[in-house]
């Protein structure tokens, strides 16, 4: 039996692969986070909680997805400042506790996402300069810096993940997926952008694996958790709507794109690639999958439309 695993975030878009995933590798995970189903009911944002549920959960790893994600306000909303506050108090608690390894989530909104720093590739490294236009970013660089930082002083090892962009089953109202399958299972035309700026998108099926195959090596500091891969956004919502049968409904280019709206961002993912991950799901293979996941697509569905 590998390590113990105290895990936040598990019932999030990320945490149910990430939890299955670890499960696979023989991992023994706990769960902490408000909800009834998770095995420590505590609340992160207190720090008598958060002390008390490291000391229960016995553990030596953590994998701390856990944060203020509301997709109507995350970009700028001041509880960032308080998830800051709580993952750098978590880490240092766990760390006193005698916990030996860590994986926090952090997010590609921490580079630098204006042109000049893109450049005509968007491709991101794990060096790449950190100069994020969002509070979210900053609050999520800022963090994943320090704790970066103080590793060896704290005596464990810690990898900061920084993940791209990510599409999966049941995503929350306001994200893009949710937002096109709910139009179109409700027969109404979907406002998009025109679709073509290119981004990394992950599966979360994908996500889950690849952050358990990060905290299960040696990996330290920031890593890049994308398929290494930018596709236009238009392959996603016309590839989910034409699985679901109704490319008529969705209306590119009906809603305008944000004036600083990067045209391409792209994971370098050497750094991950090293240690034998790569993504099983192609694009359309992993809203297939979702799209079957959430019974709004046959199983037996053909792979040619």
């Amino acid at each position: 039996m590998k390590p113990r695993v105290l895990m936040t975030g598990a019932g999030g878009l990320i945490g149910p692969h990430a939890h299955r995933a670890l499960e696979q590798r023989g991992f023994q995970t706990v769960t902490l986070g408000r909800g009834a189903g998770n095995d420590i009911q505590a609340d992160l944002l207190d720090e008598a909680q958060r002390r008390d549920a490291i000391r229960a959960a016995e553990a030596s790893y953590l994998m701390h997805l856990a944060w203020h994600d509301d997709p109507k306000d995350r970009w700028h909303a001041p509880e960032n400042l308080d998830w800051a506050a709580a993952t750098i108090d978590l880490v240092r608690q766990f760390a006193a506790s005698g916990g030996q390894r860590v994986l926090c989530a952090g997010s590609c909104a921490e580079y630098d996402w204006s042109p000049e720093a893109l450049g005509d590739t968007g491709v991101l490294r794990e060096d790449s300069a950190l100069a994020p236009a969002s509070l979210y970013g900053k609050a999520k660089a800022h963090t994943g810096e320090l704790l970066t930082a103080s590793q060896k002083d704290l005596g464990l090892t810690l990898s900061w993940a920084r993940i791209f962009f990510c599409y999966g089953p049941n995503e929350a109202p306001g994200r893009l997926l949710s937002d096109i399958t709910q139009g179109i299972v409700n027969a109404e035309p979907v406002d998009c952008t025109d679709g073509l700026q290119r981004l990394d998108f992950l599966y979360a099926s994908d996500l889950g694996e690849a952050l358990a195959t990060v905290l299960d090596s040696q990996l330290g500091g920031a890593v890049n958790i994308g398929s290494g891969t930018a596709k236009p956004v238009k392959d996603l919502i016309m590839g989910t709507a034409t699985l679901l049968g109704r490319p008529d409904l969705i209306r590119l280019g009906a809603r305008s794109r944000p004036v600083l709206d990067p045209e391409v961002i792209c994971a370098d993912t050497t750094k991950l690639n090293s240690i034998g991950w790569s993504p099983r799901y192609s694009l359309r293979d992993g809203l297939k999958d979702c799209l079957q996941r959430q019974n709004l697509l046959p199983k037996d569905v053909k792979d040619a439309q």
